[in-house]
């Protein structure tokens, strides 16, 4: 997180990594002094993509004139998206929002299908994050069935919210977008946070059963490795990105799982 966008893709080319998923905050500091032509060339400099953008939020549950600020807001990231060739991007889930789940089933279906819809004119796909239970977000996808909708799983998040490889075998292979992985302390579940996450196979989560499911699913799309441990962000961002790159191989070759 200390480092710029800038750094961020050096240190992602040097270390190994085809892509980088590319972090708004930082996206929007590098457009105030930058175009998105200079972006792109930067990606084309150091041989990497830029498969999404991470993240966005707050659709689902707002008024309508909150609805269309927001989308009004997202439109200049969609553009430049588009420009870089960006596939995907993370929108943040509302969990309930308070309401039952019949309501709340409903105002996901009427938002997220204008979303999808939206984000489609620009060739981009929505990878809705969850970060409880996977059944709920199940069926929530499954009632959207538009063809821009569909998950990302974050590693953390599904073990945190019960860690069932069942549950994960239930997302339905055509709506399985995208793929945060890392790894965590070996703590009670309900007591984890974003500072209890690992670089992958120093911790907990069964990433080699969780990968193998990916398989079965035939899953080709990229695996990204997201860890918010400020204790990492001490060294620099290429060690960090070097660090990230080597166990996250470790893991997939356990896995028997190829990333070329």
């Amino acid at each position: 997180m200390p480092y710029s966008l800038e750094e961020d893709i050096r240190a992602a080319s040097e270390a190994g990594f085809k892509a980088v998923e590319i972090w708004v905050g930082k996206l929007k500091k590098f457009l105030a002094r930058s175009s998105k032509s200079d972006l792109k060339r930067l990606l084309e400099d150091f041989n990497v993509s830029a498969p999404c953008l991470c993240a966005f939020g707050g659709y689902v549950f707002c008024s309508e004139t909150k609805y269309e600020e927001r989308v009004n807001k997202l439109k200049p990231f969609l553009e430049v998206g588009n420009y870089i060739g960006s596939e995907y991007i993370i929108v943040c889930a509302e969990g309930l929002g308070g309401k039952s789940f019949e309501e709340a089933l409903k105002q996901y279906v009427f938002r997220l299908r204008k979303l999808g819809s939206l984000t489609g004119e620009y060739g981009i796909k929505v990878a809705l994050e969850w970060f409880e239970k996977l059944p709920p977000a199940i069926e929530i996808v499954r009632a959207v069935n538009h063809e821009n909708i569909g998950f990302l799983i974050d590693t953390f998040h599904w073990y945190r919210g019960d860690g069932s490889l069942d549950h994960l075998r239930e997302v339905p292979e055509d709506k399985l977008f995208f793929v945060h992985i890392n790894d965590c302390e070996d703590l009670p579940q309900d007591r984890l946070a974003d500072k209890h996450r690992l670089f992958c196979g120093e911790g907990v989560i069964p990433l080699i059963d969780v990968l193998k499911i990916f398989c079965e699913k035939e899953y080709e799309g990229y695996l990204s490795v997201e860890i918010f441990r400020e204790e990492y962000w001490k060294m620099n961002a290429v060690d960090i990105a070097k660090k990230a790159y080597d166990s996250l191989i470790r893991v997939a070759s356990a896995a028997g799982v190829s990333l070329d």
